[in-house]
């Protein structure tokens, strides 16, 4: 009697970690929220040193915000598809740069709408609970772990800078190309609060198809703008609706 109650609990202990290897399945989709930050790299500011990289190239000091949301739908267990519509503010300013006698400032707000196809490195793992009064200690957890992807896609969005310091009233502002394709590219992670709730972080660089995000494209330009986001979301797992057989009686 011993051993079929001790193989029962067995049992009952491996059915869920079984049962995981499709349940990716029963929850492919995900709405999610963020908030983050945005930098911007283009024709204003930037370094002191005119042989600096592309990173120390960025004004870090002038970071500011972006709010996001999203779809995610589950393609297969290692691929998904996400679209997501963003909201980022940017400033640029010359002081401290190569161009801090130009004293060229600007602001920008910027809408994006876009799509990328995420590939996962690591297998996603939601929490697995079960309760058990053999255990004698209640609810446990398994197969929490980090969530690691890669991604790339395809998008457009609507910008409107505006002139600031000396750049107010010249010549040389172009406030009227107010769109661009947009090609984001980054990396991301998310980890498990509860079966259903994740919190994840995006690192992304989207390089764009336009030079007038600040408004400014000087002749001297061979590039267009690109701009970066930093972004920690929720997101929450769209449990399918039971069916149940409709009885009549």
């Amino acid at each position: 009697m011993k051993k079929q109650i001790t193989l029962l609990y067995i049992i009952l202990f491996l059915i869920p970690v079984f049962s995981y290897g499709q349940k990716w399945k029963l929850t492919r989709q995900e709405i999610m929220g963020g908030v983050g930050i945005a930098n911007y790299f283009g024709d204003i500011g930037g370094a002191a040193d005119p042989d600096a990289s592309v990173i120390a190239d960025v004004d870090f000091a002038y970071t500011r915000p972006n709010l996001m949301i999203g779809y995610r739908y589950r393609l297969t267990e290692r691929l998904a598809a996400k679209g997501s519509l963003t909201y980022a503010n940017f400033y640029g300013s010359d002081a401290g740069s190569k161009n801090e006698a130009r004293n060229y400032a600007f602001s920008s707000n910027l809408i994006e709408l876009y799509g990328h196809v995420e590939y996962h490195i690591t297998k996603e793992e939601q929490l697995i609970t079960y309760s058990t009064m053999a255990l004698r200690s209640g609810l446990k957890r398994l197969n929490a772990s980090i969530n690691v992807y890669v991604f790339a896609g395809l998008g457009g969005s609507y910008f409107k800078p505006k002139a600031k310091e000396e750049f107010l009233g010249s010549e040389r502002f172009n406030g009227g190309k107010n769109l661009a394709l947009v090609f984001p590219v980054g990396l991301g992670a998310k980890y498990p609060l509860r079966s259903d709730l994740f919190i994840g972080m995006e690192l992304t660089a989207r390089l764009t198809t336009s030079d007038y995000i600040d408004g400014f494209s000087p002749d001297a330009s061979n590039a267009n703008d690109l701009y970066y986001l930093t972004t920690i979301y929720v997101s929450y797992k769209i449990k399918p609706k039971s069916r149940r057989p409709n009885i009549r009686y």
